[in-house]
């Protein structure tokens, strides 16, 4: 049995009281190399819908079905062909599989559920990526598709950068 806290290879712990800083050096490393063999193991993510699309919506966590959705009323109602890259593994980060499929996007967009562009800013930091707009949503409710259609139409519209959707009360 292995506590969470940091512990040697036969599971003794390492604690404040008892620290070895070679010894959890040591296990840090380890993790790590682990870490490395574990990415070819997961599947890089892959790009739903047209190559050629007008925009690519990035998304993780649970934004996917409300992104696919999107992608069809864009199409359906507003001409705009979208598709999606929708990240399921941040650590190990497939990075150098993410930026080729980027690479070739003519506009992309990160869509997220938080205040501050988490995945933005994480995906910035390991690939020096920058997108040509956000959607982030951050009231606690989640994303409805008409959300995401109006922040890419204005986005697509240079009207901002950045769309914060305003949740409708229904009564």
């Amino acid at each position: 049995m292995v506590a969470s806290d940091e512990h040697d290879a036969e599971g003794g712990l390492i604690s404040d009281e008892y620290t070895n800083p070679h010894k959890r050096q040591a296990m840090h490393e380890k993790r790590m190399r682990k870490m490395n063999g574990i990415l070819p193991l997961i599947a890089p993510p892959e790009l739903f819908g047209e190559p050629d699309a007008d925009v690519t919506l990035i998304g993780w966590g649970s934004t996917e079905g409300v992104i696919r959705e999107a992608i069809e009323q864009l199409a359906a109602s507003h001409h705009i062909v979208a598709n999606n890259l929708q990240i399921k593994w941040l650590v190990p980060l497939h990075a150098d599989a993410i930026m080729q499929t980027l690479s070739s996007s003519k506009r992309t967009i990160i869509i997220e559920n938080n205040f501050s562009g988490q995945f933005a800013r994480y995906l910035r930091s390991e690939t020096s990526f920058v997108p040509d707009g956000y959607i982030r949503k951050y009231d606690g409710e989640p994303f409805m598709p008409h959300h995401v259609v109006e922040g890419v139409k204005q986005i697509l519209a240079r009207e901002t950068t950045q769309y914060v959707p305003v949740h409708e009360m229904l009564v």
